[in-house]
Parts: C-alpha cells; structure tokens; sequence
C-alpha cells in the first residue's frame, strides 16, 4: 500500500480498520475536572450514556463506574455491542447523553490509503472527515455530546453553535496513534465555548480563534513558494525542541532553495517584492515578535497540531500560510 509517493514510501494497512477510522481509547485522561463537571450536570438531565462507535467500550465502561450511569452501545464491528452503522443512522429513543470517540479518516486520507472505495458513500454527505459526519449523527439525536476528535477541529468550519467546552488534551490517548485530541463537548443550546488544556482554563474560543484575523491593514504583496524569496520561512516546529516555527533572512536558512515548490508547506522562501532588504529585516523582526505573541496568548492553539510531540514533550505546531500572511502583512504594515 503506497503511503508517501513523494517517498516513495511503502508500508501495509488494515484496510477494514482504516476504512471504520479506528483509533482506541485506552488512557482516561479525558474524563478530567471540567469534563467531569460537565457530564455531572448531563447526567443530571439525562442519566443514561451511549456510545454510537463503542469499539470495545473503554469510554462507556468508565463514565458508568464513574457516574453510576446506565450505558448503551453499537458498533459496525464489535462483537459486544449490537451492529448499527452509525454514520448512517443514530437511533437514541431515551435521549441518551452520547458520549464517543467516534472514526477519524480524511478524505485525502482515504484516497492516499486506498480505502476511498470502502468510504465515499460518507464523504458523499459533504463532510472532508469522518468524525464530522460522527459528530452531526449525533447533535441531531442527543442533547448532550461529549466527543474525543481532533484538535483540528478548533480550526475547522465545523459548526460549534453548541459547543459549550473544550478540553485539550496534551498526553497521548490512544494505543495507535498519537493524534493531537481534544474533547468537545456540546450541549443543547448556544453559549460561549469555554477552553481548557487539561484542568487549566484558557478562554473562550472565539476570543482565541480572533488572533488569527488582524485589522484591515492595506495588503501586502506577498509571494509563498518563491526559490529565490528573500525570507526564509520555517512553517513547522521541529522534532528537536529547539528550532520553532520562525521567520529569517534567506542566507541563514538552512533549506535547499532547489526543494522548494508550488505545494510546500513546511519550508519554504517568501518574496515581499515592494520592499527594500532593510524593509525586509525590520519585517522578519516584526512578524516573529507576532507570532510569539500569538502562541502565548492562544498556548499555541490557534496553530495546528503537527505529528505528535517534540523531544521535550511539546507539541509540535504548523503555521499554515493563511496566518503566515496576515503576520508578514502586519509587520510590513508597522514598518512603513
């Protein structure tokens, strides 16, 4: 099964597991303090817990020792649970809180794992994710969900009207995979969607999610993707836990120019051609005084999580292009 074809990487797959999304819970970190208390007073509404995607049933066996809750479960594939495929159809008569952690599988995953035949009839519903449609099954039979899915997510257009806390979730969660997770949690009505990672509350989301748009400054002429750029641009951190995302001059980075693109993502050289070199290097001094700001006000979260932690046990962030811009566009604008 081809993985990488621009490595020509090559390695097998369990194409069933694959195609269902599987990833299995087997750490309880995600039951901490506010999620805690948000299921209490779920419960207190609704003192049954179901789990649509049960696997083999971690979650429901805990929050019933926990909470002394009944407990219901399916799965496509299990055999402890009766058979629903629940991406279809989510059948809830008792009003159940659910609580899950339902299939992740991308689209251009599915396609790249050639497992895209086994799943397109779901994709076809207009989600690019798996555990999307997850979650949309289950908001419209439950007025309560508790869901463990990618910290992505944050990020997403995903509609979060009743997305009432979110937990970030630093340690590894599952026996498979080291998937960057976060438990959402959704009620009946709207409020502001309160964050925490771990028991630290940080804010509200959309004041997080407000640090990726600046004013209206007059745009810039930016070009990404550019050989010959004369800002060097380091969009991932590293694996070592001392070289971070980061903004430089081109002759200090240490990254084949020949490497370079229309698709690059994660090295890359920009050109800013409206301004002189001395411009340039007040710009490259700005932008990474922004972006340091960014990451402590948002701890990072409104950067998406890239393959696991660093050496340190960090997270490792990406900085996609969208937000590279609005940064190279105010630091262009605060050196005119």
């Amino acid at each position: 099964m081809l993985v990488s074809a621009e490595r020509g990487r090559i390695t097998k797959i369990d194409a069933g597991k694959v195609s269902r999304g599987e990833f299995f819970t087997t750490d309880s970190a995600w039951l901490n303090k506010p999620v805690r208390k948000f299921l209490s007073e779920a419960f207190a509404a609704s003192p049954v817990a179901l789990d649509p995607f049960a696997g083999d049933g971690h979650l429901l066996h805990l929050v019933a020792a926990e909470f002394g809750v009944a407990i219901q479960g399916f799965d496509i594939a299990s055999k402890h649970w009766p058979k629903n495929d629940s991406l279809k159809k989510i059948a809830n008569p008792a009003g159940a809180v659910i609580i899950t952690n339902p299939p992740y599988l991308a689209n251009h995953s599915a396609k790249r794992k050639g497992v895209d035949s086994l799943v397109a009839k779901y994709f076809a519903k207009g989600f690019d994710n798996l555990y999307k449609l997850a979650l949309d099954r289950s908001l419209a039979v439950a007025d309560y969900v508790v869901a463990i899915v990618p910290e992505t997510f944050l990020l997403s257009s995903f509609d979060k009207s009743r997305l009432q806390l979110v937990s970030v979730i630093e340690g590894d969660l599952f026996s498979d995979t080291e998937a960057p997770a976060v438990v959402a949690c959704f009620g009946p009505t709207a409020k502001k969607s309160q964050v925490f990672v771990n028991n630290k509350k940080i804010g509200e989301l959309d004041a997080l999610l407000a640090l990726r748009k600046f004013s209206n400054y007059k745009k810039s002429v930016i070009h990404f993707n550019v050989a010959a750029g004369r800002i060097g641009l380091r969009a991932v951190d590293s694996s070592d836990g001392v070289t971070p995302i980061a903004f430089m001059l081109a002759k200090d980075f240490k990254y084949a120019a020949g490497k370079v693109s229309h698709s690059s993502r994660l090295m890359t050289y920009v050109e800013m051609p409206n301004l002189s070199d001395a411009q340039i290097a007040e710009v490259i001094r700005i932008a990474n005084e922004r972006l340091a700001s960014i990451r402590g006000e948002s701890q990072d979260l409104v950067l998406a999580p890239f393959k696991g932690n660093d050496k340190n046990g960090k997270r490792r962030r990406r900085l996609d292009y969208a937000l590279a811009r609005e940064i190279l566009n105010f630091a262009a604008r605060q050196n005119v």
